[in-house]
């Protein structure tokens, strides 16, 4: 069974993959966190941090771009 950290990940991917027109990997990630922020909640943006930070997260390009963003934050 998938955890939900595990499950904010393939949500990030889903997000970075549905966005890939958008242009380049940079493009995207801005988009991917745009969406982050304005839709999820705080809790589950520190699930995703705390994945993030574990080392276990498998992240597309443009999500791993996007989490860095938000992480500067």
């Amino acid at each position: 069974m998938q955890s939900e950290r595990e499950h904010l990940v393939q949500m990030i991917n889903q997000i970075a993959q549905n966005n890939i027109s958008a242009g380049d990997e940079h493009a995207v990630a801005d988009m991917v966190a745009n969406h982050i922020n304005k839709f999820w909640s705080r809790r589950m943006k520190v699930l995703l941090s705390e994945q993030i930070a574990s080392g276990n997260a498998d992240l597309h390009p443009a999500a791993r771009l996007a989490a860095t963003q938000l992480s500067a934050e």
